[in-house]
């Protein structure tokens, strides 16, 4: 139900009757002596105990489900499903090498992947919905592991001539004049951009608000608006003449780090995925088939 946001929606989703539904919760908060959801007329938000009995579940029943795979398959090697949560750009990169070669080293092991902004990911993982994750500027958690991967550069992206021909690359106060379309807050390259203005005293024009890759360069293409990318996420566009990027005066970059969680959340396979991306990043880059640099050593865990 927390993931429906009503009873009604959960108990359809379940396909059993919202009395029902309504009942276990009730006992369920009985139990725990905890009141479990907030009600209110457009339906239910999670209390405080709610969040962390949702993290603490769906992180144990993700164990079980890898048991009960393993257990299955006998001694057949590894089994089950683990899930990489990785942002679209850095994903079109990292995913189809990753694919071919964790494939290879583990045919019985389902990969998932989950795409989405860095601020959705870290949510995923703190729930525990994902096993371990690339994410821009991820925030301290306790009990993550860390491990910076590529710095990749960020430009000004726009409709073709949308500056004078003149203009080869921006500066940090350009921005306060222009139309932007963002990713909305706690997004992590949101979250970077106004630290980084902040401290320079400006405030930017967002023109709109928009949490997909997809939708932003959509709205860029169509001259509504300028927004800050990587170069992953626009190079198909820039070849096609549909996009025209501008970089930045002194240079502006974004860290990507891979974000595993604690021991107690850790398996043999979730290892072996996160040594096969950073193996993986470090091919990449060094084909020059991912533009970035590399960030090599360990933050450790936080």
């Amino acid at each position: 139900m927390a993931g429906c946001g009503s009873c009604s929606r959960g108990a359809e989703f379940l396909r059993i009757s919202q009395p029902a539904v309504s009942r276990q919760i009730r006992a369920l908060e009985e139990e725990l002596g905890r009141a479990l959801f907030v009600r209110h007329s457009h339906g239910v938000n999670l209390t405080d105990a709610g969040r962390t009995l949702l993290e603490r579940s769906q992180s144990i029943l993700r164990q079980f489900d890898q048991a009960r795979d393993d257990v299955r398959r006998g001694g057949t090697g590894p089994s089950g499903t683990i899930t990489l949560a990785v942002p679209p750009a850095a994903g079109n990169f990292l995913v189809p090498p990753l694919t071919v070669r964790f494939s290879a080293a583990y045919p019985n092991v389902f990969l998932k992947i989950a795409a989405g902004f860095s601020g959705y990911i870290h949510e995923w993982l703190v729930r525990g919905s994902v096993d371990l994750a690339c994410v821009h500027d991820p925030v301290p958690h306790p009990g993550f592991t860390i491990v910076p991967l590529v710095k990749e550069e960020v430009f000004l992206v726009g409709s073709p001539g949308a500056l004078p021909e003149t203009k080869l690359h921006v500066r940090t106060q350009d921005l306060t004049g222009l139309p932007l379309i963002l990713p909305g807050r706690p997004n992590a390259s949101r979250r970077m951009l106004d630290r980084w203005l902040s401290r320079q005293g400006l405030s930017l024009n967002v023109r709109l608000e928009a949490d997909d890759h997809l939708v932003i360069r959509a709205l860029v293409k169509g001259g509504l608006g300028f927004s800050l990318l990587t170069s992953g996420a626009f190079l198909g566009e820039l070849h096609r003449g549909e996009l025209q990027a501008w970089p930045f005066r002194p240079r502006v970059y974004w860290d990507l780090a891979l974000v595993v969680a604690g021991d107690d959340r850790r398996t043999e396979m979730v290892a072996a995925l996160a040594r096969l991306i950073r193996e993986t990043v470090r091919e990449q880059v060094q084909r020059c088939a991912w533009p970035g640099q590399l960030l090599e050593g360990r933050t450790g865990s936080r």
